[in-house]
């Protein structure tokens, strides 16, 4: 059954957010990410900037604590992979049309208490505008 419908993230993300220096969603957003089964989410990116235009990864992070994050992808580096992301888009992001995706958390493996989203592009010269839209649902077990 769905649950809730929200926008997790809206912002234009700067050059230099690659794997080495990310950006994050809202701390403020932690406990509710968390806070259902599963999820589906839906990333649109537009307004890129860049020469060359990088990929975008979105990873699932999850924490006990709200403090000491691991990826829920299990096996994932750290700091992450580019192009191995929960949600990715390969390079190069088109600059001049709309660039949408989705992924899902299946709720098979259960997350912790908080969940944040790890976004970045895959080089330091990518700029451009990302939505993250949740859909969470409840399996009712």
């Amino acid at each position: 059954m769905r649950r809730a419908m929200f926008t997790a993230f809206d912002e234009f993300i700067p050059t230099g957010a690659n794997s080495a220096s990310p950006v994050f969603t809202s701390t403020e957003l932690n406990s509710r990410l968390a806070q259902f089964d599963q999820f589906a989410l839906q990333l649109i990116v537009d307004n890129v900037n860049g020469s060359p235009t990088g990929g975008l990864d979105l990873y699932i992070e999850h924490s006990a604590d709200g403090r000491n994050f691991v990826p829920v992808k299990t096996g994932a580096a750290s700091p992450p992979a580019s192009g191995a992301g929960d949600v990715a888009f390969p390079a190069p992001l088109s600059a001049t049309s709309t660039n949408v995706k989705w992924g899902a958390h299946d709720g098979n493996e259960p997350l912790l208490g908080y969940v944040r989203f790890r976004i970045f592009f895959s080089n330091a010269v990518t700029s451009a505008h990302v939505r993250v839209l949740v859909t969470q649902r409840d399996r009712g077990n």
